[in-house]
Formats: C-alpha cells, sequence, structure tokens
C-alpha cells in the first residue's frame, strides 16, 4: 500500500450523520414534506413554506462552501442576488424559468469559483472580510444597474416557474418544485459523500499541505466544493425570484448571510439535514413565539445561545453528543 492510500484512510470520509442508510431516511423525510401543504392551504402557510424551503437551499449551499470545502463566506447575500436577478433576465429573454435557473447555476459557481481563486491566498478571516466586501459590491452594482435590476424600484412581471408548459401559479405547487429541487440536492450529497473525491475533498480541507504533498490539488478541490455551494445558492435565487413575482435590491442584504450561517449552526454542522433543520426552525420559530411577542426576542436569543453552547454539534448531533456524554459519565 502507498503511503498517499495510508494517508487517505486515516481522513475520514464523512461525518457520522453520513453513515447508516441515507436514501431511507430521506425517502422518509420527503415523503414526510408531502403533507404539510396538503393540510394549510391559506396564503400565509404556504408562503412561510416556501421560504423554509428557499433558506434551507441556501443554508445547503453554505454547507458545502463553509463545511466541506472548509471556507468560511459572508457572500451568500451577493450570491443569492445574482441568482435571482441572472434568472429573471434569462427566464425574458431566452425561453422561460428553466432558462433562468440553469443560468443562474452556471453563473453563480463561476462567480463562487473566481471569488474562492481570487481570494485563495488569504487567511480564513481575510477571506470572511474579502467575501463580505464583494457581497455589498454585488449589491451595489444592482442598485446602480437600473437598466438591469430596476434598483429600488423592483423588478415585476416575472415569469412562473413551469413545468412542460404548465405554469406553477399557487404556492402549494411551487412548494413541490422546490422540494423536488432540494431532494434531488440532497441525494447528489449523499452520492457526493458515497465518492473518492469526499474523501480527498476532506483530506485537502484539513491537512491542506499534506494533501498536496500527496498529490492531490487541494486548491482545485476547495473551488470545486465552494462552485457546487454557490450553485445551490443561485438556485435559492432563482427560487425566490420566480416565486415572489416581484423584488426588489431591497432584499439582498448581509443580515441575510447571518441568518444562514445562524441557522447551520442551530440546525448543526455534522450533517446535510442540519442546513435543513435550522432553516425550518428559524423560519417558524417566530411564529410559534408571536403569543409571547413582548418577551419573543429574549426567548429566541436564549434559545439559541443554549442550543449552540450546550450542544456544539447542533440539533441534527444531539445524538451524538448524548452519547459522547454517556461515554464521559462511565469514565468519571
Amino acid at each position: 500500500m502507498s503511503v498517499t492510500e495510508m494517508v487517505r484512510q486515516r481522513v475520514a470520509v464523512a461525518p457520522p450523520a453520513f453513515q447508516g442508510k441515507q436514501f431511507p431516511l430521506l425517502a422518509v423525510l420527503v415523503f414526510l414534506a408531502i403533507f404539510p401543504p396538503l393540510l394549510r392551504t391559506n396564503p400565509y402557510d404556504l408562503g412561510l413554506l416556501n421560504n423554509a424551503l428557499i433558506y434551507a437551499l441556501l443554508t445547503l449551499g453554505f454547507y458545502w462552501c463553509f463545511a466541506l470545502a472548509g471556507q468560511f463566506t459572508f457572500a451568500v447575500f451577493g450570491m443569492y442576488a445574482i441568482g435571482a436577478y441572472t434568472s429573471v433576465w434569462f427566464a425574458k429573454h431566452f425561453g422561460g424559468f428553466w432558462s433562468g435557473l440553469i443560468a443562474a447555476v452556471v453563473i453563480t459557481a463561476a462567480v463562487g469559483a473566481l471569488t474562492k481563486l481570487a481570494f485563495a491566498r488569504c487567511s480564513e478571516i481575510y477571506f470572511a472580510i474579502a467575501t463580505m466586501a464583494l457581497g455589498s459590491l454585488i449589491v451595489i452594482l444592482f442598485r446602480e444597474w437600473t437598466s438591469f435590476s430596476g434598483g429600488y424600484e423592483g423588478l415585476g412581471d416575472i415569469p412562473l416557474p413551469s413545468i412542460f408548459g404548465y405554469e406553477l401559479a399557487t404556492g402549494q405547487s411551487r412548494y413541490y418544485l422546490g422540494l423536488a429541487i432540494l431532494a434531488l440536492l440532497l441525494v447528489a450529497t449523499v452520492l457526493f459523500f458515497r465518492s473518492p473525491v469526499a474523501r480527498d475533498l476532506a483530506f485537502a480541507r484539513d491537512k491542506g499541505p499534506v494533501a498536496a504533498v500527496t498529490g492531490l490539488k487541494p486548491l482545485r478541490l476547495q473551488l470545486m466544493g465552494f462552485a457546487v455551494g454557490s450553485g445551490i445558492q443561485g438556485i435559492a435565487g432563482s427560487l425566490y425570484a420566480h416565486g415572489a413575482g416581484f423584488f426588489s435590491v431591497e432584499a439582498f442584504n448581509i443580515d441575510l448571510s447571518l441568518l444562514v450561517l445562524l441557522m447551520l449552526l442551530l440546525g448543526g454542522m455534522v450533517s446535510m439535514y442540519g442546513a435543513v433543520i435550522g432553516a425550518v426552525i428559524l423560519v417558524y420559530l417566530p411564529e410559534f413565539l408571536r403569543d409571547a411577542s413582548k418577551y419573543a426576542e429574549i426567548i429566541y436569543a436564549l434559545a439559541i445561545l443554549v442550543i449552540i453552547v450546550a450542544f456544539p454539534s447542533g440539533i441534527a448531533g444531539l445524538r451524538y453528543t448524548a452519547e459522547r456524554l454517556v461515554r464521559r459519565a462511565r469514565r468519571t
């Protein structure tokens, strides 16, 4: 066995949450997700469901960039904006929603790859600051380029999502489209974790200099992960734009990147499902606290702090946190 093979075998292919029978679990979760729009059909509830899906996609993209590729980025809101505006422009000029969606994925992935390439020599903290500046520049560009984006006046008359010529004019139908796309991306993520590339990316992320010595290309691998994550954020932007029907540049700001970070921390970085869990909780938690609106912000902040401090693996990692505590208790 070569030295390269020995070193790679020592690198975990995936966190424990990815081991086991992932496809049956994913099938059960998707099956359960089919029913909420059938039980809650009013526009407000459907809007919350669609928001949860869009945030889940954004957070899954951030998961690829941060947890898998190892690059913290504040440019989520910028990629979200690129996906939205690109999708609308292509949909209006080149054949509808699907051409816009594909263009959004390609362009945001390309911008993400160029971002990683441009700031590859920066340390982690400077990379994060650079991506924050880049996201702000992207939003400023769209704000000033009014002939393309509409600026603060916004864009309207946006083509609806469609399948085989049938327009998805209801929140329910758009929810099922978003659910199908999210499910496919989760399946693709599971397949990725079962491939040798996942092992190489983990090696490049955690032991970059050693990985380079063994013949791997750490920058190329991280570039791939960052581009995939950015492309997923572009999908979220496309679904948001075509579902909203009207939006303006005010929809994209740095608060969105902070919210997505919080969603991933809350849901847990040990699993791809953490992105979905965190998105659902932070979309619906304000609704549950509506009756206690006077203390809602305090309860909201305390709940998040308790989970992050007491359960650093997030909600998706509660089982592993519990197992670790049990082992520690047995030793003492």
